[in-house]
């Protein structure tokens, strides 16, 4: 399992909840479009578990803008019950792929236009062999030689 495929299953639950939004992924513009989100990987780790597993940490930040009006204002209680509504969406079990994972969520502090929401994955994997085709062969001989006064 991929860090994009993570990003991925989350983006499917979004624009199935909310398809007329735009979600930027990685980069958001400038000129962005009202009501959207933004999935920005923030951290991505990997570990040595054991001898036999990688521990992969990944945090994600999700960024809910508020659509807003001809002034420029925005409603806190849309902006609220849109944070609500993702955490209620992330909250169940994320499948991706053939793997289930469990979030860790955690709300940001607000901006007046914007809400964020933290995700965390963590999950092991089978730590890869290495390239046997790259390493040098075993020796089948060797010799030792010793030079000088031995007492």
């Amino acid at each position: 399992m991929k860090t994009l495929d993570i990003v991925d299953a989350i983006n499917a639950l979004l624009v199935e909840k909310w398809p007329a939004r735009t979600v930027y992924i990685d980069v958001c513009p400038t000129d962005f479009a009202r009501p959207s989100f933004w999935l920005a990987v923030e951290k991505d780790e990997r570990s040595d578990a054991n001898r036999f597993l990688i521990r992969h940490n990944l945090q994600i930040r999700l960024t809910i803008y508020d659509e807003v009006d001809e002034h420029y204002e925005t409603s806190w209680y849309r902006l609220a019950k849109d944070a609500d509504e993702v955490m209620d969406l992330l909250t169940p079990v994320l499948v991706v792929g053939e793997r289930h994972l469990q979030l860790t969520l955690k709300a940001l502090p607000r901006d007046p236009d914007r809400a964020c929401v933290q995700v965390n994955a963590v999950w092991m994997d089978i730590r890869p062999k290495p390239d046997t085709e790259n390493t040098v062969p075993a020796a089948d001989s060797y010799a030792i030689r010793a030079r000088g006064d031995i007492k």
